[in-house]
């Protein structure tokens, strides 16, 4: 710590009585050098933090000199105690520029200014002196500037003075010399955050670029197990913990699971090589991290993370997964949804993205007729394959159409989406099964399992609606039945809608709304009920009208139980149990002679 002389602390005793404001002061009856008369200064540095230079911007006031050329000396220290955190002194350095901006002398007469230490001179024009006039400190402009790095958060009082020739000792502020003190407040340095830090994963080699991209990363990432091909990449925009840009952290990578990363600076094509990697963002915010395989299936889990370069904390900015699959299919699944196909009609979603609602739409909202599946030995879905089908009977069904899903699809990455076309005038009741297949090798054919269609009808010849009850208690979940069968008596094709049921009261939950067949069925849900009984007792019906030619009108009928005829039911019972008790009494009484 810099020794004071025990007449400086005297002198500043003044000076550490203005408090943490900026002040500019010289007693009004001192004899003050004619050079330079006050100093004003200005903080240049916007948000002063630990480990970072803090710029004073200084300005002076001079008055004509006399005589000779004049050099004046502006000085700057901490002084007190109280000028600084408890163990956060440091020294002050001048310099001839300004923080922010470049030196400016206005309309004073300078000619030269040096630095040395904590020593800024201003050398006058001329042999009569300075000029009279004012140099103005702001951030951008000054006479010159004091620097210091602070290593200590809190409030740094920098007294800034005009050290004057007047036989008193150097470095030392007098009662008589221009001064101003200058309160700073630093606080603890921004450090590079994993919270902050900004993070896009993209599938295949091309990463995503900065700016909006970040937040849009790809969803269900796999790849072929291969090692040496990058099958995923992220770009990492590091970010200080006050959400501002920064430099020269230290990126890094680790995969759990099967896998391999690299850390990087550039989004040159270059595969994962190590379990773990990393790398100095050395002048740079952005960083990437490739993915590729080890040659073995699974799903691997990435983590990064962002380290500062001054502190050396390491923070989580997040994590990612990417599946591995190998080429080759073990298995090939087909699962049905619809088994009815109308003749000459498509059945099912065959689009890349199924959204796969819970009852029967056409289009992207739908579920697909079949939905098939290819997996590698160790169970991971295989996308990109090549699939045919084999219809035993075409006369039943045409064809069908497979489509590869997406990664925004219901199942997503390795799912197949069949739609299935029936076979023109076929023939309702009669069946045929199909199977696909993906070709691995030429000795190598891999064969779902089959799925039976039954050729059905469009046309509705008959309906039933029914109740799954014949009388409920108020408010009971009901389930609501709507079947169709075409001219055949068999099920009509999936698909065809059903009608709107309707009710003579009022029920709770909503009526069945019109929606379609499958199975030769529309029913409301006994698991996860929509409709319940009414509150009134009595009877009641449902109504539809049908899909046929005729419009016929269907009902159904039902009730609700009379809650006060099932009390007053309850009570005679109770009350016959009661007489038969007290004949049983009477007769064991009367055995024991008891009166």
């Amino acid at each position: 710590m810099k020794t004071i002389s025990l007449k400086k602390r005297i002198a500043l005793v003044a000076v550490a009585a203005l408090g943490s404001t900026l002040v500019a002061s010289v007693p009004a009856n001192a004899a003050i050098a004619a050079d330079v008369t006050a100093v004003n200064a200005t903080v240049a540095t916007s948000a002063p933090a630990i480990g970072s230079a803090v710029t004073v911007n200084v300005g002076v006031t001079t008055a004509t000199g006399g005589g000779s050329a004049i050099t004046a000396s502006i000085k700057a220290a901490f002084i007190g105690a109280n000028d600084y955190p408890a163990g956060g002194w440091v020294s002050v350095a001048a310099a001839t520029t300004v923080g922010g901006g470049s030196a400016s002398f206005g309309t004073t007469a300078i000619t030269t200014s040096s630095a040395s230490g904590a020593t800024l001179s201003l050398l006058s024009a001329g042999s009569a002196g300075f000029a009279a006039g004012t140099i103005a400190s702001s951030t951008t402009t000054g006479a010159g500037s004091f620097v210091f790095t602070p290593t200590k958060a809190g409030t740094y009082l920098l007294t800034i003075w005009h050290e004057a020739s007047d036989g008193n000792t150097t470095d030392v502020v007098n009662s008589n010399e221009a001064r101003q003190s200058v309160s700073i407040t630093v606080v603890a340095a921004a450090t590079a955050s994993g919270g902050t830090t900004r993070m896009v994963v993209a599938s295949g080699e091309t990463a995503y670029g900065a700016g909006s991209t970040f937040g849009l990363s790809d969803t269900g990432i796999n790849g072929d197990r291969t090692i040496g091909t990058m099958r995923a990449i992220a770009s990492v925009e590091v970010r200080n913990s006050s959400n501002v840009v920064m430099n020269g952290a230290t990126l890094a990578a680790s995969i759990s699971g099967p896998g391999l990363v690299l850390a990087k600076t550039t989004n040159a094509s270059a595969a994962g090589t190590a379990r773990s990697s990393s790398v100095v963002l050395t002048g740079a915010s952005v960083g990437y991290v490739a993915v590729s395989g080890d040659g073995t299936s699974g799903v691997g889990t990435v983590t990064v993370t962002v380290t500062d370069p001054v502190t050396a904390v390491a923070t989580t900015v997040g994590t990612f997964t990417v599946t591995f699959y190998s080429t080759t299919v073990a298995t090939l699944t087909a699962t049905a949804n619809y088994v009815n196909i109308g003749s000459a009609v498509t059945t099912g979603c065959s689009s890349v993205t199924c959204l796969g609602g819970s009852s029967y739409s056409t289009g992207s909202a739908g579920k697909p007729a079949v939905l098939l599946v290819a997996k590698d030995s160790s169970g991971m879905v295989i996308p990109g394959r090549t699939i045919t089908n084999t219809i035993a009977d075409a006369s039943v069904i045409s064809t069908t159409t497979i489509t590869g899903a997406n990664a925004s699809d219901a199942n997503g990455l390795g799912y197949y989406n069949v739609s299935v076309t029936g076979a023109a005038n076929s023939t309702s009741g009669k069946t045929t099964t199909v199977t696909w297949s993906i070709v691995n090798s030429a000795t190598s054919t891999i064969t779902s399992n089959a799925i039976t269609f039954t050729a059905a009808g469009t046309t509705i010849a008959k309906e039933t609606l029914t109740f799954d009850k014949t009388s409920y208690v108020a408010g009971d979940p009901m389930v609501i039945t709507r079947t169709a069968t075409d001219a055949a008596g068999n099920p009509i094709a999936d698909g065809t809608a059903s009608p709107a049921v309707t009710f003579s009261k009022t029920v709770g939950g909503t009526a069945p709304a019109a929606s379609a067949y499958v199975a030769g069925k529309s029913a409301t849900s006994a698991t996860a009920p929509t409709v319940f009984a009414p509150v009134t007792g009595g009877a009641f019906t449902a109504q539809m009208t049908g899909g046929d030619a005729a419009a016929t009108k269907y009902t159904a009928s039902s009730s609700v139980a009379d809650g006060n005829a099932a009390l007053l039911t309850q009570l005679d019972a109770l009350n016959a149990k009661i007489v038969a008790l007290n004949a049983l009494i009477a007769k064991i009484m009367k055995r024991l002679g008891v009166k």
